[in-house]
């Protein structure tokens, strides 16, 4: 019986076993696919991180490639965290789901498809972001249209012939439409509330700003709405190197812009009339980032250069003049497929614990809970904003197996 069990082999639990096998603590790593998993089966083949390569590092390593500034393809992330596992000889047992977790006799019971498990103390490092979270009604939509989820699409040569439709403009959905665009596929792109920031702004890189700014430090406690722990991402990319992603770039690029998706049926698609509304709240979080910016450099003496306006992202007038559609005929519009890029929703209900809130996530100070011998790890703000992000779970690990430790020697 291992003392400890780790859930989930992505960045989080390989962080979390590099520092338990530091302390000499035994320990396993049961992932139900392969190390990486989510990066190599719920990403596009395209797909670049969105964070500079100076973000990547867990404990022990760190990027040291000659593009520190640089975008990582997701293949070589993936790569990275096989060498990581190799490197410091890590026990990830693969094809191994975690089906159960009970507490039981100051251990836990664990019923995984390999059979029973026992261990004194689990993480789970299974991530916010776990299934793809698709509305109930796109199940009504006509089969003759091809239906499928952000996580499902890989290239645009799997799509029929036709028109694109991509329900959902944040994060996700934002790049799949630069992706779509560049193997000249024809796009429709149904408009959320997500915001943009700039990929550059004053001389730095978004997410060096945020960093500097104590952004990234930001605790849940923050936010105006706990929901915003795990919503979706402002639209943003690392594709060739980086650039703004913006709604009116998208425009001008020939995607057809519409409002949120609402309900659907057969061929018709039942739309809200919030194109110009979405539009104006991503440029609002555009400009209230960049004001924060402008603030810091002024209060913190900072030299930097002044913005440089980028044309292809500044308000378009002309589509004011746009008429906002309710519905969309599908078919009449010669869409032959649909990317659902709505989301993600996470499920922890096979741990047997009183610990979660009214969501269903897990309560902890830093990943550290209520329940003897139960941790958890990269999830979206556990502590911190940066505590759901690669560059910022090393440090969660550090602390959550100094505690686990004091727990084992108690």
């Amino acid at each position: 019986m291992p003392d400890v069990v780790i859930v989930g082999a992505g960045q989080a639990g390989l962080a979390a076993s590099a520092c338990l096998s530091r302390q000499g603590i035994d320990h396993i790593v049961l992932e139900r696919h392969e190390i990486g998993a989510s990066w190599r089966r719920q990403r596009w083949d395209s797909f670049c991180l969105v964070t500079p390569n100076w973000t990547v590092r867990l404990p022990g390593q760190a990027y040291d490639g000659t593009d520190p500034d640089g975008f990582m393809p997701g293949r070589d992330f993936v790569t990275f965290l096989e060498t990581y596992a190799d490197r410091f000889a890590l026990p990830v047992q693969g094809q191994t789901e975690v089906r159960a977790a009970t507490p039981e006799n100051g251990g836990w019971v664990l019923q995984t498809s390999a059979g029973p498990m026992r261990a004194r103390a689990l993480i789970v490092a299974t991530s916010t972001y776990q299934s793809p979270s698709i509305p109930a009604f796109a199940q009504r939509i006509s089969p003759a249209i091809l239906s499928l989820s952000a996580a499902d699409y890989h290239v645009p040569d799997q799509l029929p012939p036709g028109r694109i439709l991509v329900v959902g403009s944040a994060q996700s959905g934002g790049q799949i439409v630069e992706d779509l665009l560049a193997s000249g596929r024809e796009v429709l792109l149904s408009v959320s509330r997500a915001g943009r920031v700039p990929r550059r702004y004053r001389g730095r890189d978004a997410i060096e700003w945020q960093d500097l700014m104590g952004f990234l430090n930001r605790p849940a406690a923050a936010l105006d709405d706990p929901r915003k722990r795990f919503g979706g991402e402002p639209h943003m990319t690392g594709r060739g190197g980086g650039h703004t992603v913006s709604l009116q770039h998208f425009h001008t690029q020939g995607v057809c812009l519409v409002g949120r998706a609402l309900t659907g049926d057969g061929s018709i698609l039942n739309l809200a009339r919030d194109l110009r509304e979405n539009m104006a709240g991503a440029d609002r979080f555009a400009a209230g980032f960049a004001k924060d910016i402008d603030a810091y450099i002024a209060s913190s003496g900072l030299s930097a250069p002044p913005d440089r306006p980028e044309p292809d992202h500044a308000p378009i007038d002309s589509l004011q003049r746009f008429a906002e559609p309710d519905s969309l005929d599908l078919a009449a519009e010669g869409v032959s497929a649909i990317i659902w890029a709505t989301g993600f929703r996470f499920d922890f209900s096979w741990i047997a614990a009183d610990m979660f809130d009214a969501f269903g996530y897990p309560v902890t100070d830093r990943g550290v809970t209520a329940t003897p011998g139960l941790y958890f790890l990269g999830l979206n703000y556990m502590h911190s904003r940066k505590s759901g992000i690669i560059y910022g779970v090393g440090d969660d690990a550090i602390h959550v197996t100094a505690q686990l430790r004091s727990f084992l020697n108690a």
